[in-house]
């Protein structure tokens, strides 16, 4: 295959049945206004077939393809509305974004040597992203709407324009609404919750100040398209379709991200939804092998590995967990569901935290290495406190257990006494 036949007949034959099949698919999961207000910027299949560098697909072009993407799941959220006499059929808009997104994994594939069987992979890893699109669509709605956790979603204009002051708002205590809300996987709870508040006008502001001008959804959809261009295996209700991991094309679009949003999230890492990435623009660092559970609040931190083995070597985060600004948590560390990671905190090696631990600010807990075996476990039971200054490690081989409901006092120190349990030493 050349790319003087990216677009061959044969290729139109495979589009023109599958966009009819996607088309149907889609339809329903547009209301009127979201149609009306999508636009597709188009790109000339010429300029798709152009090789660029050493064959892969030009930054330009990948910006405008993912922005168009962010058009499909958030009409109206990134390129201009359409002008009088503009709106395309749906079914033009589905087959102007497959040229584009099959273009560029023909492409990638191109530039790694991938002759045979290319316009294949390339037609069904298109069609497997875009069948998919009802999926990503509901996942950018809730990581727009855990967005919502932050109070300054209840900016100035809002507060003049529903004549709510500072007392009132203290005692709404929005974030637990949109957290009960996240978890009963129910929007309408929050828009209940306002209603009897006599907020009902607040959520369209606030879901269109968050669609507008916050990062943390828009970073974690071009997540969503990377991670599901390293996928593998067949599509579910779909036509057929079976995916392939794309060479390059993942890894561009996490770089893209970190170029905008100063978010370097791997590719590979498995994000849950619902998911609220505050002030994205400090800093944020996940990696190949890490996991992030829903409903998490998470601010600038680093979520890293200690090795360079090729195991698991990056933190598995559970659902609706908190961490706060420069902690950093490194290595293989579980944190369970609900849990607490303040400010400045580091997490490290072969730690267990139970579900709904509180760890403080500026606490240190990992695992020493001191000879040629592997250091053994720090393990928090459920609901354990640790108190802010306090540092936890364990250098025997033997795992330091730390029982459920344990309070650690601010500015301990705790080792394992040799037997597995806990010994404190306040400074």
């Amino acid at each position: 295959m050349s790319t003087a036949t990216l677009f061959d007949s044969r290729y139109k034959g495979h589009r023109a049945e599958l966009v009819s099949k996607l088309q149907q698919r889609l339809r329903p999961e547009y209301s009127n206004d979201e149609l009306a207000a999508l636009r597709i910027d188009p790109i000339d299949q010429a300029i798709l077939s152009q090789r660029s560098g050493r064959g892969f697909v030009s930054r330009d072009i990948l910006e405008t393809v993912l922005g168009n993407l962010l058009e499909c799941v958030a009409p109206g959220s990134h390129n201009a509305a359409p002008s009088a006499g503009e709106a395309r059929e749906l079914v033009d808009v589905v087959g102007e974004i497959v040229d584009q997104v099959y273009a560029m994994v023909a492409q990638c594939h191109l530039v790694m040597g991938h002759h045979d069987n290319v316009e294949e992979r390339a037609v069904m890893t298109a069609f497997s992203l875009l069948w998919e699109l009802p999926v990503l669509k509901e996942r950018a709605r809730w990581n727009r709407f855990a967005s919502l956790k932050d109070p300054a979603a209840w900016d100035a204009y809002l507060r003049y324009t529903c004549g709510v002051d500072e007392d009132q708002l203290m005692e709404l205590d929005m974030g637990t609404h949109v957290d009960r809300a996240i978890g009963e996987r129910d929007i309408d709870a929050y828009q209940e919750f306002l209603r009897e508040a006599h907020c009902e006008l607040v959520f369209n502001y606030q879901m269109q100040l968050v669609t507008s001008t916050y990062p943390g959804w828009r970073v974690l959809f071009y997540h969503d398209v990377a991670h599901a261009l390293t996928r593998s295996g067949p599509v579910d209700d779909s036509p057929g379709l079976e995916r392939c991991p794309v060479p390059l094309l993942p890894r561009a679009i996490s770089e893209l991200g970190g170029r905008y949003y100063q978010a370097d999230i791997h590719p590979e890492t498995r994000i849950g939804d619902a998911n609220f990435l505050d002030h994205t623009h400090r800093g944020l660092t996940t990696g190949q092998t890490g996991v992030i559970g829903s409903g998490c609040h998470i601010l600038p931190c680093t979520l890293g590995g200690l090795t360079r083995r090729l195991r698991r070597r990056h933190p598995l985060i559970g659902d609706h967990v908190f961490i706060g600004t420069d902690a950093g948590v490194m290595g293989p560390v579980q944190i369970g569901d609900h849990s607490v990671v303040r400010q400045n905190a580091e997490i490290y090696g072969y730690v267990e935290l139970g579900p709904e631990c509180q760890i403080g600010s500026s606490v240190i807990i990992g695992t020493v290495k001191t000879g040629a075996g592997q250091p053994g476990r720090i393990v928090l039971g459920r609901g354990v406190t640790v108190g802010d200054g306090t540092v936890v490690e364990n250098e025997t081989e033997i795992d330091l257990v730390i029982p459920d409901r344990a309070r650690i006092p601010a500015r301990s120190h705790v080792t394992n006494d040799g037997f597995g349990n806990p010994t404190y030493a306040r400074d």
